[in-house]
Protein backbone atom coordinates (compact mmCIF):
# COMPACT_ATOMS: atom_id res chain seq x y z
CA UNK A 1 0.00 0.00 0.00
CA UNK A 2 1.57 3.63 -0.93
CA UNK A 3 1.11 5.12 2.14
CA UNK A 4 2.34 2.28 4.61
CA UNK A 5 5.80 1.71 2.06
CA UNK A 6 6.07 6.11 2.31
CA UNK A 7 5.32 6.18 5.94
CA UNK A 8 8.24 3.30 6.18
CA UNK A 9 10.57 5.14 4.38
CA UNK A 10 9.92 8.27 6.36
CA UNK A 11 10.47 5.50 9.31
CA UNK A 12 13.41 4.78 8.50
CA UNK A 13 15.50 7.47 7.30
CA UNK A 14 13.84 10.19 9.33
CA UNK A 15 12.51 9.06 11.89
CA UNK A 16 15.91 8.61 13.80
CA UNK A 17 15.81 12.50 14.43
CA UNK A 18 12.14 13.45 14.00
CA UNK A 19 10.50 11.50 16.71
CA UNK A 20 8.64 12.82 19.87
CA UNK A 21 11.94 12.36 21.65
CA UNK A 22 14.28 13.11 19.19
CA UNK A 23 17.21 15.85 18.50
CA UNK A 24 14.67 17.13 15.81
CA UNK A 25 11.32 17.31 18.24
CA UNK A 26 11.31 21.06 18.64
CA UNK A 27 10.43 20.91 14.78
CA UNK A 28 7.23 19.37 15.56
CA UNK A 29 7.44 17.02 12.38
CA UNK A 30 6.94 13.58 13.62
CA UNK A 31 7.83 10.59 11.05
CA UNK A 32 7.46 7.49 13.10
CA UNK A 33 5.34 4.71 11.67
CA UNK A 34 3.21 4.53 14.45
CA UNK A 35 2.26 8.40 14.27
CA UNK A 36 -1.29 8.88 14.28
CA UNK A 37 -1.58 13.16 13.71
CA UNK A 38 -1.92 14.41 10.33
CA UNK A 39 -0.39 17.35 11.92
CA UNK A 40 2.40 15.70 13.52
CA UNK A 41 3.47 13.98 10.12
CA UNK A 42 3.47 17.37 8.48
CA UNK A 43 -0.02 17.52 6.75
CA UNK A 44 -1.04 20.51 6.04
CA UNK A 45 1.61 21.70 8.84
CA UNK A 46 3.27 25.05 8.55
CA UNK A 47 7.64 24.69 9.57
CA UNK A 48 9.04 26.27 12.80
CA UNK A 49 11.93 27.37 11.31
CA UNK A 50 12.70 25.66 8.34
CA UNK A 51 14.77 29.04 7.18
CA UNK A 52 16.46 28.78 3.74
CA UNK A 53 15.15 24.94 4.80
CA UNK A 54 11.62 25.47 3.37
CA UNK A 55 12.65 26.39 -0.28
CA UNK A 56 9.52 29.11 -0.05
CA UNK A 57 7.32 26.13 0.34
CA UNK A 58 4.97 27.36 3.26
CA UNK A 59 3.81 23.78 4.14
CA UNK A 60 5.96 20.58 5.60
CA UNK A 61 3.74 18.50 3.56
CA UNK A 62 0.76 19.87 1.29
CA UNK A 63 -1.99 17.33 0.44
CA UNK A 64 -2.08 16.51 -3.27
CA UNK A 65 0.48 19.27 -3.83
CA UNK A 66 4.44 17.78 -3.89
CA UNK A 67 6.06 20.46 -5.56
CA UNK A 68 4.59 22.86 -2.68
CA UNK A 69 5.75 20.69 0.27
CA UNK A 70 8.80 20.82 2.18
CA UNK A 71 9.37 17.34 2.73
CA UNK A 72 9.90 17.07 -1.17
CA UNK A 73 12.10 20.26 -1.34
CA UNK A 74 14.51 18.85 1.08
CA UNK A 75 14.64 14.96 0.27
CA UNK A 76 15.57 15.57 -3.50
CA UNK A 77 17.89 18.32 -2.39
CA UNK A 78 22.09 17.63 -1.88
CA UNK A 79 22.74 20.87 -0.88
CA UNK A 80 24.30 20.74 2.64
CA UNK A 81 21.84 22.58 5.35
CA UNK A 82 19.13 22.05 3.12
CA UNK A 83 18.94 18.34 2.15
CA UNK A 84 17.25 15.45 4.30
CA UNK A 85 18.38 13.08 5.67
CA UNK A 86 21.30 15.45 6.36
CA UNK A 87 23.45 12.08 6.92
CA UNK A 88 24.97 9.41 5.01
CA UNK A 89 24.39 9.93 1.00
CA UNK A 90 25.55 13.22 -1.65
CA UNK A 91 23.01 11.80 -3.67
CA UNK A 92 18.97 12.26 -3.89
CA UNK A 93 17.46 9.14 -3.44
CA UNK A 94 15.35 9.18 -7.01
CA UNK A 95 12.69 6.29 -5.70
CA UNK A 96 12.04 7.63 -2.40
CA UNK A 97 11.37 10.90 -4.14
CA UNK A 98 9.07 9.46 -6.49
CA UNK A 99 7.41 7.21 -3.68
CA UNK A 100 6.82 10.13 -1.42
CA UNK A 101 5.71 12.76 -4.39
CA UNK A 102 2.74 9.89 -4.89
CA UNK A 103 1.94 9.54 -1.42
CA UNK A 104 1.52 13.27 -1.02
CA UNK A 105 -0.17 13.57 -4.42
CA UNK A 106 -2.84 10.72 -3.07
CA UNK A 107 -3.51 13.39 0.20
CA UNK A 108 -6.33 14.86 0.16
Amino acid sequence: ELEARARAWLDVNCAHCHRREGPASNSGLFLTFDESDPVALGIGKRPVAAGRGSGDRAFDVKPGDPDGSILIHRVESTEPGVMMPELGRVLADHDAVKLLREWISSLR
